[in-house]
């Protein structure tokens, strides 16, 4: 019965496929300048050293971050000095809290430019002899050696209910899924979150993009928690303490589940906007949630935790550190690292 009613439910975005056709036009467009560089139409320049991106196709958070640690690491243990190259979301000045994560993650040098070829030149002229591109992979300008590209197992086309995944503006898709073809390798992030036989099911999904690409699981492994005098704790320390858990991320149930599977006692948890501004409002919002449900801490990320430096809460904030941990086809990912780095052989090497 029409009682002049709108039901949001049968919206023109509600439509499954309806949505898919408002999400076409992006598609197209992205899919024909992707095309335009593969043939040359549009130009894509080499840098002198290795350059490894990890990226993904999804708005919202895979595990770069860290997984851009875990690249770095391997670098510098084959005798590299790499930097890392960021856009800097909302940057001011060249600084972003993004870049200011990555240092702090990475130890080396990050070099915050939207423009990625002068970002790769600053770098190679401060020292780097590798470059490591963190949300890369629609960046086509700049050639890469290898693309690393994340898929959270737990949402991997952020597709909510609909399980194929829409591109924007409707969806969540950067590009199709057919772009993964470009991938060197693939990796399952988050891969603890869901079932084996819905790992598999993804992966076996996954290979018809990339039938030669090796497909790797990995878990975002908490390795510390951080209390509110700067003291690193075993993460152990949050179980059974009454937390108010907050965040701001791309996928913020992914880390509410890190939370539950520590045996912290969440009384309350709200996920925010990925890189959400923390004002002053925002942070009395949050106190006040807090104090109403008697919460001991308040428990956010690392990520968050740098943009809250020198804000004031009225509960003990603590952040807890991840890393990111390869399950499975560890050696893979470290094989194709070093293949990429021994087409650069050093001056010393030569």
């Amino acid at each position: 019965m029409n009682d002049g009613t709108f039901d949001i439910r049968r919206s023109f975005f509600a439509e499954p496929l309806l949505r898919r056709l408002a999400a076409w036009p992006y598609a197209a467009v992205t899919s024909l300048r992707r095309a335009m560089y593969h043939g040359g139409l549009l130009p894509s320049r080499r840098v002198s050293v290795p350059v490894i991106c990890v990226g993904n196709i999804t708005c919202g958070g895979t595990g770069k971050t860290p997984m851009t640690a875990w690249v770095v690491d391997r670098l510098k243990q084959i005798g590299r000095w790499p930097a890392v190259l960021t856009r800097g979301y909302k940057a001011v000045d060249g600084k972003s809290d993004e870049a200011m994560l990555l240092q702090r993650v990475t130890g080396v040098d990050v070099v915050v430019n939207p423009h990625r070829l002068a970002g790769a030149a600053a770098a190679i002229d401060d020292g780097a002899n590798a470059l490591v591109m963190d949300d890369g992979f629609q960046h086509l300008r700049m050639k890469r050696d290898l693309d690393i590209v994340l898929v959270d197992a737990s949402n991997p086309f952020g597709s909510g209910e609909d399980a194929l995944g829409c591109c924007l503006p409707t969806g969540r898709l950067r590009e199709p899924r057919g772009v993964l073809a470009d991938a060197d390798v693939l990796v399952l992030t988050r891969s603890d979150n869901v079932l084996p036989d819905q790992v598999d099911d993804l992966k076996r999904l996954l290979a018809r993009y990339t039938p030669s690409a090796p497909i790797a699981t990995a878990v975002h492994k908490p390795v510390w928690v951080m209390d509110e005098t700067g003291r690193q704790l075993s993460p152990k320390a949050v179980a059974g303490k009454r937390a108010f858990v907050f965040c701001g991320l791309g996928n913020p149930r992914a880390f509410l589940n890190t939370a539950i599977k520590l045996d912290v006692g969440i009384i309350e948890a709200t996920g925010l906007e990925d890189h959400v501004e923390y004002t002053d409002e925002r942070i009395a919002d949050l106190c006040d949630a807090a104090e109403k449900c008697e919460a001991e801490i308040m428990l956010t990320t690392r990520k968050d935790g740098v943009k809250l430096a020198g804000k004031t809460f009225t509960k003990p904030v603590w952040q807890l550190g991840i890393q990111m941990d390869i399950t499975d086809g560890r050696d893979d990912i470290v094989a194709a690292i070093q293949r990429t780095v021994d087409a650069y052989p050093l001056e010393d090497e030569v």
